[in-house]
């Protein structure tokens, strides 16, 4: 997405390649910020999970495809009055580091810098001799000037994450953007073995302009092709008092709190968790209202929402975008939480084995390979991230002519734990209890 790194004196290494973002002040410090979302829309993800009312979360990793040097509008000016050696200029799009006033130096002869909120440029006269009001000239950041072309080519950048962070990325979002087919095709085909081993989930988004109804948003989501196992979709938006959120940006807030409480497995399914918001709305900020039984509604066409239970807004639906009721799908492709256990196993494997690829393979070596793995395997029974889990080495997955080539099989049988979808507890009538009315007891 788009990001207001203009806002920094210098803005080098910030453009089409992922940034580390551990905390609110970290980002500032690193990103820049500005409430205006609808032209810098990561900055939803950064208040999101930095600033909820649940428990911030992180780290994140952004990727910033708004670039100050060629996406800019030279020759900028503004009259700014000074008043006590200060003033401000009231906009949002000022690259800091073109700011001038003739015949006076920046960093010598005053400063500018960018508001808490981003919205405006403060000037300081550190010299006191500069006659108010003053022109002050700039180039201008244009967030228009980022397409679909411009995010579906920052998604390269997916493969520095590994190499100069050692983390593996398992959510992927682009807020602002899934919405349209062709980033979300792109943003899904990207998920698939990440330099070339790392699979993440993705989290879409419905769009909440074209889709106003529930019957509109599950026609659009057939219609668009938002119907992967690895993906799951979301309709509508959310609101918190003037801010509005996409609910995808929510998703990936609570996947990651959940995760975090879970010891970093994603066995347990974001649905009904809390999420900061006081409603749901439309992209234009028009209210939205149903219950749970017509959030059901979407729910069982394998469509994420939000609904207010047990006094607090939740997420509400397990499933993957594959899901739609009565469809015959493989187990893992059922829940959210199934596909991404299965995700975090291939991920995990690669991670542990690696190592040991071109180094001789003796029949130790694969008997140390199952003790290892299936004691990995075991501890997440014990937790409950599975129910059952087996690895094993045999001969018809590794035929003579692969061992030869130096290619090695080991299978792993795993049945992940399903979440209790729905739990459902049956109250019957039983004359049993009128015996107390005799004063006998009751049979």
């Amino acid at each position: 997405g788009r990001l207001p790194v203009h806002q920094l004196a210098d803005y080098a290494g910030t453009v089409n390649r992922p940034v580390l973002l551990r905390s609110w002040s970290n980002a500032l410090a690193q990103v820049g910020y500005s409430d205006n979302w609808a032209d810098y829309d990561l900055c939803e993800a950064i208040y999101a999970h930095f600033r909820n009312d649940v428990g911030p979360v992180g780290p994140i990793v952004v990727i910033n495809s708004l670039d100050p040097d060629t996406q800019r509008l030279a020759a900028q000016t503004e009259s700014v009055t000074l008043a006590n050696g200060q003033g401000s200029i009231k906009r949002d799009d000022m690259i800091l580091k073109t700011i001038a006033i003739e015949g006076k130096v920046l960093g010598t002869d005053f400063t500018a810098e960018y508001a808490a909120d981003g919205a405006s440029v403060l000037i300081k006269d550190l010299t006191g001799k500069i006659v108010s009001p003053v022109t002050v000239t700039f180039d201008a950041v244009d967030p228009s000037l980022v397409t679909e072309t411009e995010i579906i080519s920052s998604l390269e950048a997916l493969s520095l994450v590994y190499q100069t962070m050692n983390m593996v990325p398992t959510i992927l979002d682009a807020p602002a953007w899934s919405h349209m087919p062709e980033v979300a095709s792109a943003l899904k085909a990207s998920a698939l073995q990440i330099n070339g081993h790392w699979y993440a989930f993705v989290n879409t988004n419905i769009d909440a302009t074209t889709a106003k109804t529930i019957a509109e948003a599950v026609a659009w989501k057939a219609t668009n092709g938002y119907t992967g196992a690895g993906e799951a979709p979301c309709w509508p938006m959310a609101k918190k008092g003037d801010r509005i959120f996409h609910l995808s940006t929510l998703t990936t807030v609570a996947m990651q709190q959940i995760d975090h409480d879970n010891g970093d497995l994603p066995y347990e399914t974001p649905s009904n968790k809390p999420i900061s918001i006081t409603g749901l709305c439309l992209a234009d900020g028009t209210d939205i209202e149903f219950d749970q039984v017509t959030a059901n509604q979407l729910n069982e066409q394998g469509i994420r929402t939000a609904t207010f239970w047990g006094g607090r807004w939740i997420l509400w639906g397990p499933h993957t975008g594959a899901y739609v009721y009565g469809k015959d799908l493989e187990p893992r492709d059922i829940f959210d939480s199934s596909r991404r256990m299965f995700y975090q196993l291939m991920n995990d494997f690669q991670l542990r084995y690696g190592i040991l690829v071109d180094k001789p393979l003796s029949r130790a070596q694969v008997d140390t390979i199952l003790n290892d793995y299936q004691e990995y395997l075991d501890n997440m029974i014990s937790r409950g991230a599975l129910l059952h889990a087996l690895i094993a080495f045999i001969e018809t997955s590794n035929p003579i002519s692969d061992i030869v080539e130096g290619d090695f099989v080991f299978d792993v049988a795993t049945t992940t734990t399903p979440p209790a979808k729905s739990i459902t507890g049956v109250v019957r009538y039983t004359s049993k209890g009128l015996q107390a009315l005799f004063g006998g007891e009751q049979a």
